[in-house]
């Protein structure tokens, strides 16, 4: 370092001699220079004069022809407007004229509807009539023949009448027969349009129930849209505070709008100067340094997950459960965009919003047969007309496969969005600019920072329905976070009461196992093991799925975060967590590598981050 210090000086001063001789010889130069044009105009004043009335001349033929470009820009630029205009008209009209050319095919089809059904109707009619005039003359022939009979075999008059009775008997048998099995027919067919009746007002009361958080935040962001930027963030925040809270929304709905929340909260802490960037340490670049480990932890997450780590005040953080429960199977949706419709048109009538969202569950559902229930609508946004939803039941790999392969789902999505399914991972939602995460200092619990220098390499721990190797991270700093919004601590003990979850790690580049693919209808986070077959808590076989991946050792982890440079230093940093024993899936191969998987964030709690340097 000192040497480079003594060359840095040297070039200095090298530098600073070769300007002083420019400086120098240039007002040398220019002595002369002056010198050389007073002799010369004392020597040629009417030479020096014809020179500036031709100079004079030049300039001014130089401003008439810009003028004149000028005019002719102008002119250009005109006339291009002009075009547009036309252009603009004419796109207008044929969009008029096809519109009323679909308002008179349709007022055709209505009328041949009606007329259709007018015919099948007269049709009916006509037919009711032939059968009663049958019925009449099989009767007229029927005493014609009795009368007959009557005549020429008198002697046989009671024993026709006893047949005859029990003719009657039999027909009015067979009639009651026939009317009670009508009758029946006519209850199940009742019964059978009730039901119909009973789905259908379900299915508008599930939908006006999903339709009341999708109102209400098109009011919320109506009503930030009005707001002086602190009282957005106000808003924002309280909303954020709220989604928890609320039991009516499921937990991929509390997931997406909490998502959509934060992104908005966080761009309106930077602009107001509330979250702040992490900034570069300059001293005491050691592990046990708070300061140190979020400052790798910043690099590491803008690096992994193109997320940038923020700090700011206890109000607005969002925890260090947004970090790591990003990869949990909640934490993505399906969307479609639909560029034929006006969105705030359908979303100041809900009515209309109802109707569009419920014909558009009823037609996915058909073309992929599948349940109605089963597609759950999270939301709707701007940009056209887009609906975020997800498919609960079925893997979205599997989902997109199936719109894929089957031609009556790609029939409704080419005529409704032209094909386009978007995976969209919420962390991974932005492309170009990365997404923001805040944390303040009060999410830190200091009392329990510690590290395990001198510990041996593991031991028992866990309830007994589930003991397990606890791996101690030896070489590690770990500094506490704050656990207290959990309430009950029986899951962070370790006296193996029933409550205990596990300990595991996690790196932040989870890419390394997780490629994400962002190809349309292929599944973002298609993780290499979501296909193994599992045990689940149950006992029974499953598929692994999607979710966020764990090790019980340090060094597995280690792979999956590389060590960001820090002074002359290198660190590199992992969650410890513990983890709801009866929801990790770990299969044969994954056992060989130690990776576990857990498939949703709620069952994920971190309370200790872990920085380590790389010696």
């Amino acid at each position: 370092m000192l040497s480079l210090y003594w060359l840095g000086s040297f070039i200095f001063f090298v530098i600073l001699i070769a300007i002083a001789r420019f400086i120098y010889y240039r007002i040398q130069d220019q002595g002369m220079q002056r010198f050389h044009n007073e002799q010369t105009n004392e020597i040629n004043p009417d030479i020096e004069s014809e020179v500036k009335r031709k100079e004079q001349e030049r300039l001014e033929e130089e401003k008439k022809k810009q003028e004149r470009l000028e005019e002719e820009r102008k002119k250009q630029e005109r006339l291009e407007a002009e075009k547009k205009k036309q252009e603009k008209l004419e796109e207008e009209r044929k969009e008029q004229e096809r519109l009323e050319a679909e308002k008179k095919k349709q007022e055709k089809l209505e009328e041949e509807r009606k007329e259709q059904e007018r015919l099948e109707e007269e049709k009916k009619k006509q037919e009711k009539l032939e059968e009663e005039r049958k019925k009449q003359e099989r009767l007229e022939e029927k005493k014609k023949q009795e009368r007959l009979e009557a005549e020429k075999k008198k002697q046989e008059k009671l024993e026709e009448e006893r047949k005859k009775q029990e003719r009657l008997e039999e027909k009015k048998k067979q009639e009651r027969l026939e009317e009670q099995r009508k009758e029946q027919e006519r209850l199940e067919e009742k019964k059978k349009q009730e039901r119909l009746r009973i789905k259908e007002e379900s299915q508008k009361q599930l939908m006006q129930q999903e339709l009341q958080p999708i109102s209400y935040q098109f009011k919320i962001q109506q009503e930030i849209s009005t707001k002086p930027v602190q009282q957005q963030i106000q808003i924002l925040n309280s909303e954020i505070k709220k989604i928890d809270n609320n039991n009516n929304l499921s937990n991929n709905k509390k997931q997406y709008y909490k998502h959509q929340y934060q992104q908005q909260l966080v761009q309106k802490l930077k602009d107001q100067g509330d979250a702040k960037s992490i900034p570069h340490v300059r001293q005491n670049i050691d592990s046990s340094n708070p300061e140190v480990a979020l400052f790798v932890l910043k690099e590491s997450l803008l690096r992994d997950q193109n997320r940038e780590l923020l700090t700011t005040s206890q109000e607005y953080s969002f925890g260090f459960d947004s970090i790591i429960g990003s990869y949990g199977s909640e934490q993505s949706c399906l969307k479609v965009r639909n560029k034929k419709f006006d969105y705030d048109k359908i979303m100041n009538d809900n009515q209309i919003l109802q109707q569009h969202l419920l014909d558009f569950q009823q037609k996915l559902s058909s073309s992929l047969n599948i349940s109605i229930d089963q597609i759950e609508i999270l939301g709707v946004s701007k940009g056209s007309f887009e609906i975020s939803f997800n498919i609960t039941g079925i893997d979205k790999d599997q989902i997109l496969k199936e719109i894929n392969d089957n031609k009556n789902a790609k029939k409704f999505l080419n005529e409704y969005c032209n094909g386009k399914v978007e995976y969209l991972q919420y962390f991974d939602s932005a492309k170009n600019s990365a997404k923001g995460v805040t944390l303040s200092s009060d999410d830190f619990s200091p009392k329990y920072n510690r590290n395990w220098d001198g510990f041996h390499e593991k031991e028992q721990r866990g309830p007994s329905y589930h003991r397990y190797d606890y791996y101690f991270p030896r070489g590690c700093y770990g500094f506490g976070l704050n656990i207290k919004k959990y309430g009950n601590d029986d899951w962070v003990k370790i006296n193996g009461n029933i409550n205990e979850w596990r300990i595991l790690y996690h790196g932040t580049n989870q890419v390394a196992v997780n490629p994400i693919v962002r190809d349309n209808l292929t599944a973002g986070g298609g993780q290499f093991y979501k296909d193994d077959e599992c045990i689940n808590e149950f006992g029974k076989k499953v598929k692994v799925g999607k979710g966020i991946y764990f090790s019980d050792k340090i060094s597995v982890s280690k792979e999956y975060s590389p060590p960001i440079q820090t002074g002359n230093k290198r660190f590199s940093i992992y969650f410890m967590s513990r983890v709801n024993p009866k929801k990790i899936r770990q299969s044969d191969r994954m056992k060989q590598k130690n990776y576990f998987v857990v498939n949703s964030s709620e069952d994920v709690r971190s309370y200790r981050i872990l920085i380590q340097e790389d010696l």
